[in-house]
């Protein structure tokens, strides 16, 4: 392991009161102190013109059944998640108003979590990173101004920095279906008389995967040392994980879920499944896992670093951030017949014969280091604040791969072979000022916010195909300006209506540049979101609607086309948007009973695109390109509608401060059909219904006069009426002569009913 090392530079802003009798209300205050720093900076505050929610710890406690963070942020509006092996652990991913993980823009304590280069989120590499999360906050749409990847479709703000002030802990043991097995110790120090305070989490969770070999192995510890004194306080974290993770990335194909015994075989036949992977269609359908070699694992480690500094000096405060994180681990696939030529390996002589290919072990590697600091400065007046902040990151990424056995002896090589070798490097430097004007009456509050994000990229070595890498930084750099504007206005005491306009761009990833020929799908994209936003928050009730149009300019999507050595490849389209409308609703029935509620209805086309099919003639021998205009179309994985509901009973309150209590919600998701391309044709996601139970005993006991909640219960029914269904899936097509069209769909099945069970013991 490198040495770990830190740089203090730019911080993200916080905001601080000035000395004022005009100040708001806690409940309606321009800033929020006592949060941190690097936090408030990238969140919207109550009354910023954005959609937004935020999920305190109590909320985040009953939805952590162990599962991945994802899992956690289900049933808050527009969000639609999954899992590759079925049950929420191990690769689990979201989606929210339709876009995907690279679109989603994730900071940790303000630091950004998304990779540089594929800009996605591997929520696997952070296991059990809700127990040790204080809040998250989901922006919808652009949002405000925050760091990293460019916010195409949200933004998720993830929040550890709070630190107990008493001494305290929790011990935690988990079960459930699927040989899921979880554990959780967790520590906090208490804030001596000197000002320290230190906290520490250890976690592992194990399964099976309900997918067959889909199992995951993963740890992670976190560690924090605050030191606070008056006026300002310094905060240390670490967080390591570590992941161990049989691959089920495949799929299952359409035949496995809808076909006969014969069906299967003949299509297992036809496409080069072993005898093996064709029987495991056969006796496990939705349940079966395309990969057979016992060790095609994913083994991946990362650490994240953070100290941040926060200062207040007269009216302002000012705060400073330096992290760095290493990442480091591989992926290890068995590979029959591969010819030895991909990997830079001779031929093998064996008397007259010539051997030219080999059964092999081979691991693709990556090895990066991401680095950088945050600067910030803020202020606040009577009816006014203002923010400032900036930002500098650094990644460096090395891509290579090894082989690790090779079935023809003298093929294999030393451990330090490489048959590709690439490095990717990344400067990222953000600016931006926010500032917030409020009226004389306090009801009409501005707020204005202009960013500028400066990338600089650059490639070079080889690719796992063996082509040449050559991005030179000069073809992939970019300068955006990002500036948003809104308005509040409050109606009465109650109710609110905000408008706002932002924009964001986003540069393309590294597949882009390397994958695509040159000036295919090297632009940038561009996103003009308008939001129109209602609230109104009553005694017993709360509802939200929100308005939303997201018009984007040359967004990358994939057409079907491919480059010269058959890898998929993403290109620019002109004009597309998503229009819709999102609907909330919290109701306090009874002092027993509790609804909430979701909805959203959307619409997310494309203007026009060219999908690419490929004829590869009826001898295979062949490779015509046909172009197909389309108009109008939907985006891909962008159901019109979602709704969801929770029903909330607390079905034993306490009579006293220490009475035990119980607690048993019913939660709802539907999710309408998807398409898995672009063209609207028969590669469809269909609708499903998934429903979740949760029942919650909590015995409290009191200690010198207080109450601690000091043993709970928790069981979760996962989709508790049994639904058949898939979150996620891939499609492609192709011609083979002008009698043969195929159009292969693979689809990733979740889970029916199963059950996680947790007990918790603080002390």
């Amino acid at each position: 392991m490198r040495t770990l090392f830190f740089f203090l530079s730019l911080m993200m802003p916080t905001l601080i009161w000035a000395q004022s009798d005009a100040k708001p209300s806690s409940s309606d205050t321009l800033f929020r102190f006592l949060e941190p720093a690097a936090v408030t900076a990238v969140r919207a505050a109550e009354r910023a013109p954005f959609a937004a929610k935020t999920l305190g710890a109590d909320e985040i406690s009953d939805r952590n059944t162990g599962q991945d963070l994802p899992y956690i942020l289900r049933f808050t509006p527009s969000v639609v998640v999954t899992s590759d092996a079925g049950a929420g652990i191990g690769y689990t991913g979201m989606r929210i108003r339709g876009t995907d993980p690279t679109r989603i823009n994730v900071t940790l304590n303000g630091i950004p979590i998304n990779d540089s280069e594929s800009q996605g989120v591997f929520w696997v590499n952070m296991p059990d990173l809700a127990s040790g999360t204080d809040d998250i906050q989901v922006q919808r749409g652009v949002g405000t101004s925050t760091l990293g990847a460019g916010a195409f479709g949200a933004t998720i703000s993830l929040n550890t920095l709070g630190m107990a002030e008493e001494a305290g802990g929790s011990m935690m043991v988990g079960a459930g279906s699927f040989g899921t097995f979880r554990t959780n110790l967790a520590w906090n120090s208490g804030r001596s008389e000197s000002g320290w305070a230190a906290e520490g989490r250890l976690s592992t969770v194990q399964s099976d995967g309900w997918v067959d070999r889909a199992s995951s192995d993963l740890s992670s510890f976190q560690l924090a040392l605050n030191r606070a004194w008056d006026g300002g306080q310094m905060t240390y974290t670490i967080l390591s994980g570590r992941e161990r993770t049989y691959q089920s990335w495949w799929g299952v194909p359409e035949v496995a879920l809808n076909g006969t015994s014969e069906d299967i075989q003949g299509w297992g036949e036809a496409n080069g499944y072993t005898s093996t992977q064709i029987d495991d269609l056969i006796n496990l359908g939705p349940r079966a896992n395309y990969y057979t070699y016992e060790d095609e694992v994913d083994n991946y480690g990362q650490d994240h670093q953070q100290l941040h500094l926060e200062q207040r000096i007269g009216d302002w405060r000012f705060s400073a951030t330096g992290h760095f994180t290493h990442g480091e681990g591989y992926f290890e696939q068995f590979k029959a017949g591969e010819d030895l030529a991909d990997y830079n390996l001779p031929n093998v002589v064996q008397g007259d014969d010539t051997i030219q290919s080999t059964d092999l072990v081979r691991r693709r590697w990556l090895d990066n280091n991401f680095y950088g600091g945050m600067v910030g400065a803020e202020r606040q007046w009577a009816r006014a604040s203002m923010t400032l902040g900036g930002a500098w990151s650094r990644y460096e990424g090395d891509h290579f791969g090894q082989v690790t056995w090779a079935r023809n002896a003298s093929a294999a090589t030393g451990p330090g072979y490489r048959y590709y070798d690439g490095q990717g490097i990344k400067h990222d430097q953000n600016a931006f000022a926010r500032f917030v004007q409020r009226s004389n009456d306090g009801r009409l509050q501005a707020q204005a916010e202009l960013q500028y994000r400066g990338v600089r990229y650059q490639a070079d070595g080889t690719d796992n195909d063996q082509q040449l890498i050559d991005v030179k930084r000069d073809s992939a750099t970019f300068d955006f300006l990002n500036p948003k504007l809104g308005l509040d206005y409050r109606i009465n005491d109650a109710e609110r209506v905000f408008l706002s306009a932002a924009v964001a761009h986003k540069e393309p990833g590294r597949n882009d540049f390397i994958d695509a020929p040159a000036g295919l799908a090297d632009q940038a994209e561009r996103l003009i979101d308008f939001e129109l936003g209602w609230r109104r928050n009553a005694e017993s009730y709360a509802w939200g609607l929100t308005a939303y149009h997201m018009a984007y300019k040359n967004q990358l999507i994939p057409t079907g086309a491919l480059n010269d050595v058959g890898a998929s490849i993403r290109q620019n389209v002109p004009k597309s948007q998503r229009t819709g409308v999102e609907m909330e609703l919290g109701w306090q029935v009874s002092e027993a009973i509790e609804l909430g509620a979701q909805a959203t209805f959307s619409r997310s086309r494309i203007d026009q695109f060219t999908e690419v099919l490929y004829d590869y003639g009826v001898n295979f021998d062949e490779y015509n390109e046909i172009r197909v205009e389309h108009q109008n179309t939907d985006i891909a994985f962008s159901p019109r509608v979602l709704w969801g509901g929770q029903f909330l009973w607390h079905a034993v309150r306490p009579q006293t401060p220490s009475g035990v209590a119980l607690d048993i919600e019913w939660a709802t998701q539907h999710v309408s059909d998807q398409f898995m391309d672009n063209t609207g044709k028969d590669a469809v996601l269909s609708a499903y219904t998934v429903s979740q139970l949760r029942a919650s005993l909590h015995l409290p006991t009191v200690k010198e006069g207080k109450v601690l909640d000091r043993t709970r219960l928790d069981v979760w029914v996962e989709n508790a009426l049994d639904a058949e269904y898939s979150a996620n899936g891939y499609t492609y097509s192709y011609s083979a002569g002008p009698d043969f069209y195929a159009l292969e769909n693979f689809y990733y099945p979740q889970a029916g009913r199963h059950i996680n069970v947790a007990l918790t013991y603080r002390f």
